[in-house]
């Protein structure tokens, strides 16, 4: 054995090993050091965006959600005051009559719709006098009632009853046959939806959602029931009263700082927590989303706990191959057998230090590095080309999506085409044939169209058509198919409705289109155009479907235009 290594075995402290891995010990845990607080301060920044777009994503389908249930229940209002039932008592009921003969029509124009989300009607006469309810009626305090009986148009309210539970109203009128008010329906919203929408959208317990009305109280809270909004006084459950505080007074979120959409703020109680606030449309409400500060961002915590194990395990796991790598063999080769392991790893990233000899140690060494870069470079190349074809491959995707969508779109109305109506109505048959319900179609003929046309030329020709298709499709439900059908002709397929409210969507479309006054050359002169409509319903025939529509059309055409006829219609 050489004398220096012998000498460096009865001094252990002043060894080439010793000193290898205390350097490795300390350049690694100095690293550690380094590489941690930049971890810690990513992920808390990461954490802080994350949350930041989650908030008003999260907000903001709770809104949507919110919102459409208040529209749900403001057109299950407004679908019971326009029933039949209701509008042949217009008289009585603008006279003030009640009695069993009211109570008798509510009940089916109730029964008549579906009215999920709706705990009770009211209907009032003009005077804001009851005359008669349905299910848990809303009760009314006076003056709100005088102020519904002379409503004219539908609303959405809202207020808090003496116990502090909160009710949303969702009023209508029920028209008389000259359009005046025969009276108003008032229903009552179940609030218990609420806290079942809000507890959909707040991610288990992470986060809690609730509403707060312009008193700054709760309206609504994720989870909760609400099960006692449904009575007051005597009809109201025992337990109720000991809940009324729950709908406590809440502190909004402060405006967050420049940049970020929550804000961190101490609750009245002193808990610390994070939230952010969003105004609903349609009510003075405000929907809120807050959390506990410590609960957002526990994953911070959790990240350092890992990162120091972490840190610890590469600092003893680096010492401990220094030593047994130092203490085998010092020679320059095992640097290279090191880097030759780390290649056939895949670690590209190395580069082994050039010895000061021109042996050949030197040789080898820069040789193999040599190597590793050129294999950086073949992976870099590689790692362009694929990305080169996953983009080609998106873009051909995106390609086909809008060729795929342009086949089945009008190029001047952007209505769907013949193509995809015909391919719709296939469907919407086969769908009827196993359900049985009615599909009924409207076939929709701009009058004089050709006349109009001529005179004012195929511009103006075209820009009618693109703007009686707008027309039309504002006044389309969202079940009902729009398509043009060709030239000035359209087609409406109306699924889950029969030939009375076919009829009725046809005349719906024709007063819109009637109603409406057209610029269409330099002449600046209005034109009033009007629509015939030919309705029909599907009995079982594709063709007799097509044909029987087709009459209809034609018959509306024949007295006169502007007009709304159905098969079966008398031919007078």
């Amino acid at each position: 054995m050489p004398e220096p290594f012998a000498a460096s075995r009865r001094h252990p402290r002043n060894s080439l090993a010793t000193k290898i891995i205390f350097f490795v010990f300390l350049s690694t845990f100095l690293t550690a050091l380094v590489v941690s607080g930049m971890a810690i301060e990513s992920t808390h920044r990461f954490l802080r965006e994350a949350i930041d777009r989650r908030y008003p994503a999260l907000l903001q389908h709770s809104a949507d959600q919110v919102e459409a249930w208040l529209a749900a229940g403001q057109a299950g209002a407004e679908a019971c005051a326009g029933a039949p039932a209701l509008r042949g008592l217009s008289g009585p009921l603008r006279s003030g009559a009640d009695g069993p003969e009211v109570r008798k029509a509510l009940d089916l124009a109730a029964s008549g719709h579906p009215l999920a989300n709706l705990r009770g009607l009211a209907l009032l006469h003009p005077t804001g006098a009851v005359a008669a309810t349905w299910g848990d009626a809303p009760a009314l305090p006076a003056d709100l009632a005088r102020d519904l009986g002379a409503l004219t148009q539908s609303s959405l309210q809202w207020l808090r009853s003496p116990s502090g539970d909160a009710h949303v109203l969702a009023s209508a009128p029920v028209r008389a046959a000259d359009g005046g008010v025969a009276a108003v329906l008032v229903s009552l919203l179940r609030m218990e939806d609420l806290g079942q929408i809000l507890a959909g959208d707040g991610e288990g317990t992470r986060t809690r959602i609730l509403l707060v009305g312009s008193d700054g109280r709760e309206v609504a809270t994720a989870g909760r029931d609400a099960p006692c909004s449904a009575g007051e006084g005597s009809n109201r459950p025992a337990a109720c009263d000991e809940a009324a505080g729950a709908f406590e007074e809440v502190r909004l979120p402060p405006a967050p700082p420049p940049g970020r959409a929550v804000s961190d703020y101490q609750k009245p109680g002193g808990e610390r927590v994070i939230g952010a606030a969003r105004p609903l449309a349609g009510l003075d409400w405000t929907l809120v989303a807050e959390e506990p500060f410590d609960q957002a961002f526990q994953p911070v915590l959790s990240v350092v706990t890992r990162i120091f194990i972490t840190d610890i395990l590469i600092v003893l796991l680096f010492s401990f191959l220094a030593y047994k790598i130092t203490a085998a063999i010092v020679q320059p080769i095992e640097a290279l057998s090191d880097g030759a392991r780390q290649v056939s790893r895949g670690e590209l990233e190395l580069e082994i230090p050039v010895t000061r000899g021109h042996d050949e140690i030197g040789l080898l060494t820069r040789t193999f590095n040599d190597m590793t870069r050129k294999l950086r470079k073949n992976q870099v190349e590689i790692e362009a080309a694929i990305h080169q074809l996953t983009v080609q491959k998106r873009e051909l995707e995106q390609a086909n999506e809008q060729l795929s969508q342009l086949s089945i779109t009008d190029g001047l109305t952007k209505l769907h085409n013949h193509r995809f109506f015909q391919d719709h109505l296939t469907r919407e048959i086969k769908r009827v044939q196993r359900s049985g319900d009615p599909l009924s179609m409207l076939l929709v003929d701009i009058d004089d169209f050709k006349r109009l046309n001529d005179r004012l030329g195929h511009a103006a020709g075209d820009e009618l058509l693109t703007r009686i298709a707008r027309i039309m499709d504002e006044s389309m439900r969202a079940s009902d198919l729009l398509a043009r059908y060709g030239g000035e002709e359209f087609v409406i397929l109306a699924a889950n409705t029969d030939l009375t409210g076919a009829a009725t969507l046809g005349e719906k479309v024709r007063e819109a289109v009637s109603e409406k006054s057209f610029l269409l050359d330099e002449t600046m002169r209005l034109e009033k155009v009007t629509v015939s409509v030919g309705v029909a319903q599907y009995k079982g025939d594709r063709k007799a479907f097509f044909q029987a529509a087709d009459r209809a059309l034609y018959r509306a055409k024949a007295q006169g235009k502007n007009c709304v006829r159905a098969e079966g219609d008398s031919e007078a």
